[in-house]
């Protein structure tokens, strides 16, 4: 999200900074460097390959001119994967690019920023910068905000960046746009809730759904309310969506879909290992009959990759699903999740959905029993010092009745992951 309020000296965590003699000017240098190993056995939970292991790679480089109200930023970004069975996705590889380059403006409460940019809001539900994936989302377009007191409204008009693998050839998709409002205010104090409140309309076409292919027109209108007091943390976000769906057979379909989403926790800070036992819980809804004109699957739009765990397989669509998930403080350094999933269709006649985001129903499992299955993951970081940190992810997807009669398996997987930064 971008805010109104004036931002912080980019100097202060800069690899290198450069400032004229006034101090009026600034030029700040970044970089970092992510290595990643991944296994999956199988792919796609059998239906998309057997087991398969690659090597990712993510270098960025930016800069950052500030002078008076103006700032210009631009991050370059080389991405590489190797070993990957059929070759890389479409977010795994891509020569020298431009991944953000934008220009803003800001006053005392208004804040104007033009050009390619990333963007990040509220629980990175609907909104993320996807940062699991080699390749992190980017937006081509305008955001302005304007802020007062605990108040802050964002409005954008953006589209996605197509990444491409050559260099200097990623472009924005013009089959996809995302306009909309983003409303926050924020706790006055510790303790008391936090609320966002916001409108987004989407549009995405050749959109695939387990019933109907055609171009996706949807609005969100979606409020959260948040908040944490020290020991008891609460987040609770529900979404309503309205649009049509324009087929090519038949009349345009109705979107009637919804979604409701929860995590809480508890911390016993002060106590050993200071554990937090968390619940979170999702219904995001599924379409009950393809034949009755209406389209009620949900889309999350731009979410997080791993929304259920860093394996990214389930997708928040036709799901209904329960983690109790336990974190630990080994170290002051080393944290450590464990968590257990329970999935579940939301209704049988709609589709199992995966990843790649945001949409993509899994073959033959339209129809097929409600439960979907049991995920047990454990995610662990390490910071080893003040610019490196690693990371290591298990996961076993056990295959309930949904996926096994669509063909699929159980599923494990398993992630190192390192990263430098400068």
């Amino acid at each position: 999200m971008i805010g109104a309020a004036r931002a912080d000296d980019p100097c202060d965590d800069a690899g290198a900074c450069l400032r004229s003699d006034d101090g009026d000017t600034r030029l700040a240098l970044d970089a970092s460097l992510r290595v990643r190993g991944m296994h999956y056995d199988p792919t796609r939970f059998g239906l998309g390959g057997d087991a398969d292991g690659y090597g990712l790679l993510r270098a960025l480089a930016s800069a950052d001119l500030r002078h008076g109200d103006w700032q210009g930023f631009v991050q370059l970004g080389v991405h590489g994967e190797r070993g990957r069975d059929g070759g890389p996705g479409g977010t795994d590889r891509g020569a020298l690019d431009v991944q953000q380059g934008y220009v803003t403006w800001q006053g005392s409460r208004a804040r104007v920023q033009v050009g390619r940019q990333e963007i990040g809001y509220g629980s990175a539900r609907l909104l993320s910068v996807r940062d699991g994936p080699n390749i992190r989302l980017a937006f081509d377009g305008v955001r302005g905000a304007w802020q007062s007191g605990r108040m802050r409204v964002d409005l954008m008009a953006l589209r996605p960046v197509d990444n491409r693998p050559g260099a200097f050839d990623d472009r924005r998709d013009e089959g996809q746009f995302l306009v909309g409002a983003y409303a926050t205010r924020a706790p006055a104090r510790r303790g008391e809730p936090g609320i966002d409140a916001y409108v987004l309309g989407y549009g995405r076409d050749g959109a695939r759904f387990a019933a109907a292919v055609g171009d996706e027109r949807r609005t969100s209108f979606g409020v959260r309310v948040f908040g944490d007091d020290g020991r008891i943390d609460w987040n609770v976000e529900a979404v309503a969506q309205r649009g049509t769906l324009e087929t090519d057979v038949g009349p345009p379909q109705d979107i009637r879909a919804w979604t409701i989403a929860t995590d809480t926790g508890i911390t016993w800070r002060g106590t050993r290992f200071s554990p937090r036992l968390g619940l979170k819980g999702d219904i995001a809804s599924g379409d009950r009959d393809p034949h009755d004109g209406r389209l009620q699957t949900f889309n999350a739009l731009f979410p997080k990759a791993a929304y259920f765990s860093e394996a990214s397989l389930l997708a928040p669509a036709n799901l209904v699903d329960l983690q109790p998930s336990l974190t630990l403080q080994a170290t002051p350094r080393v944290t450590t999740l464990l968590g257990w999933q329970i999935a579940w269709k939301q209704h049988r006649n709609d589709a199992v959905y995966v990843t790649p985001t945001p949409l993509t129903p899994l073959p033959g499992s339209a129809g097929t029993s409600r439960r979907i299955g049991t995920q047990l993951k454990s995610e662990t970081t390490w910071r080893a010092g003040p610019h490196v940190q690693w990371q290591l992810h298990l996961a076993r997807i056990d295959a309930g009745p949904a996926l096994r009669e669509a063909g699929g398996r159980d599923t494990v997987f398993a992630s190192i992951l390192g990263t430098w930064t400068w």
